[in-house]
């Protein structure tokens, strides 16, 4: 079962951290909040590396390629932002008014780098060229604000999210829309694609954390968290554990196979497969978990990113 300790804290937006994003060599991270501004930070040394500045209103959310060179940010005037990390300046910007039309809530970069989603007030899944800063493709059937997407590992698919209630797995090739998915809630408020691509996880504000047949968008099981909002989920690189925060302030691991019982009905005798770890002093908004599996990041309410150590 695996330990997570606080290795360290993050300190410096003045406001509350919306997003986050970890580079695949886990040496960048990137956070956004309320402030405005893009932290860029050094994992290792638990550091801050540079502060990006050019938002005219809230980061809320973050995506990041692989090699941790380019940031691409949504805020809640339209903008989809595409920066230059390494330079620690804005990159090229995609101008308001001709893409999106309200707050960019979700981000997710390709695989490959190749492309990046976002998912907006306006309902609308757009592709983009994140070297040119392009749209290819927009994909909208949502039926209210979309608020978060997740791509496939292979990149071929992704699942995006709504406050209609709904995930729906789209064909990015294509953009059509292949599996609409009914979790049950008011506001799906987050996804995650299992890095061996057989689940998708969504969580909302109704307390569960349902898995789901990506081939053909079926329930495969849910589980209760006892948590009112989930906002960030986030698989282990063998997909056998999901990382989670919410409106309790912990951060979550639950075993995918065996996921626990809340802890009103869980028997610890018969082997509790939730680990609990505590830290933040408010909401959880995202995690990432890096892709060698020994680091966990958490962004908070309480304006600190937190680095945890999972052994």
């Amino acid at each position: 079962m695996p330990e997570a300790t606080v290795k360290s804290t993050l300190r410096g937006h003045r406001g509350n951290v919306f997003c986050l994003a970890l580079s695949g060599d886990t040496k960048t991270l990137v956070s956004g909040s309320k402030d405005g501004k893009i932290r860029v930070w050094d994992v290792a040394a638990g550091k801050l590396s540079a502060t990006l500045e050019g938002s005219k209103s809230s980061i809320i959310s973050l995506a990041i390629s692989g090699d941790g060179k380019i940031a691409v940010s949504g805020n809640q005037t339209n903008s989809v932002q595409f920066w230059d990390v390494a330079a620690g300046k804005e990159g090229k910007q995609h101008s308001p008014g001709t893409g999106h039309h309200g707050t960019i809530n979700g981000l997710a970069m390709a695989p490959d780098d190749s492309f990046v989603l976002s998912a907006a007030d306006d309902r609308k899944i757009i592709k983009w060229d994140p070297l040119k800063a392009k749209q290819r493709t927009v994909m909208n059937k949502h039926e209210a604000p979309a608020l978060a997407v997740a791509v496939s590992p292979d990149g071929k698919r992704a699942v995006s999210t709504g406050s209609d209630g709904s995930a729906r797995i789209w064909d990015l090739e294509s953009g059509e829309q292949l599996h609409v998915m009914k979790p049950g809630c008011e506001s799906v408020m987050t996804a995650a694609w299992s890095p061996d691509g057989k689940l998708i996880a969504t969580g909302g504000n109704e307390e569960n954390i349902r898995l789901w047949n990506p081939e053909d968008g079926e329930p495969i099981k849910d589980f209760p968290t006892g948590v009112q909002t989930v906002n960030g989920l986030a698989f282990s690189p063998d997909s056998q554990w999901l990382a989670m925060g919410g409106t309790d302030n912990a951060l979550y691991l639950w075993n995918v196979e065996t996921p626990a019982l809340p802890p009103a009905l869980s028997d610890p005798s018969k082997g509790d497969q939730r680990v609990l770890f505590k830290g933040h002093t408010n909401h959880i908004n995202a995690v990432a978990w890096s892709k060698d599996g020994k680091t966990i990041i958490t962004g908070s309410k309480d304006e600190t990113c937190r680095v945890w150590s999972v052994a």
